[in-house]
């Protein structure tokens, strides 16, 4: 079950958090401080962060929930598609008033997949049976949109921790065509923009001058008008300022997005399908920002 799974999630999520952020902030504290004095923040005004994250995918998809009995493909495995990717990925952040508290940011990626295979079981979707042998070609596009406001609860010259809320924006796609010796039949997935609101955790810590230490989780569940959604966006990484407005960063990024339509009519905006998504993906994220 969705809430189950989303309950675990937030646990291992928790925990991944607390595990990096204690030992971090041990070491910003035996850190030693800044040659410009007690009382210097180290904190940026504003970046733009831009690199490219290179990922490993696990999906699961489902069509016609209510009239399949909640039947659920492996994407990869079973329709081809490609079960790692490179994106582009682009992030903005502003921290307004003198103080550093407040901050927004956002982040863009898109992550386009299509694959062509062969099918190695029979499948039914729909009442209908796609046997053994049949061509299926498949589409699954998903972008993530993501603007957060955070405020700092703890703040100093060595680590800064703050909470918020944000919204992240998934546009997303995904459907079958599948050729079989009596034709070709398309399979309607979704094709919908859906809004999911979340909590978000930030962590910053300065592990030496010029060293930062960041870890990040956003999530949510929610289950509303015959939708159901939950996200994990879990972030960790070194980034290195060898200069006052320019820095290098490497980072880990671990995201999960469950979302589930049963109705055409939805009140949820976006949630206008009959169908399940269920994407894993995790991988390495290489980047540079300019800041001021």
């Amino acid at each position: 079950m969705i809430m189950s799974g989303s309950v675990n999630i937030y646990r291992w999520g928790i925990i991944f958090f607390l595990a990096v952020a204690i030992p971090a902030g041990r070491a910003a504290d035996e850190a030693t401080t800044s040659s410009e004095g007690k009382g210097y923040l180290p904190w940026e005004k504003g970046s733009v962060k831009a690199g490219g994250f290179i990922s490993t995918f696990d999906s699961t998809l489902a069509f016609g929930i209510n009239q399949s009995a909640d039947i659920n493909f492996n994407a990869e495995n079973l329709f081809g598609l490609d079960s790692s990717l490179a994106v582009f990925r682009a992030e903005a952040m502003y921290r307004p008033g003198e103080s550093l508290r407040h901050q927004i940011d956002f982040s863009y990626a898109s992550y386009h997949r299509d694959g062509r295979a062969t099918l190695s079981q029979d499948i039914t979707v729909n009442g209908v049976t796609y046997p053994v042998g049949a061509t299926v070609d498949s589409l699954f596009n998903f972008d993530i949109y993501r603007g957060s406001y955070t405020y700092a609860l703890l703040q100093d010259e060595r680590m800064r921790i703050a909470v918020g809320l944000g919204i992240y924006v998934v546009p997303v796609k995904y459907g079958l065509e599948i050729e079989t010796g009596g034709g070709r039949s398309s399979v309607t997935g979704a094709d919908t923009t859906l809004p999911l609101p979340s909590l978000a955790l930030r962590g910053e810590f300065q592990l030496i001058p010029k060293l930062f230490f960041n870890a990040s989780i956003d999530a949510m569940y929610l289950e509303i008008s015959d939708f159901k959604g939950s996200l994990l966006d879990a972030n960790i990484g070194l980034e290195y300022r060898p200069w006052q407005h320019v820095g290098i960063g490497l980072g880990y990024n671990a995201v999960s997005v469950v979302v589930e339509g049963e109705d055409l009519s939805s009140n949820y905006p976006g949630a206008d399908f009959v169908g399940k998504v269920d994407v894993r993906f995790s991988g390495l994220l290489l980047y540079g920002k300019v800041s001021f």
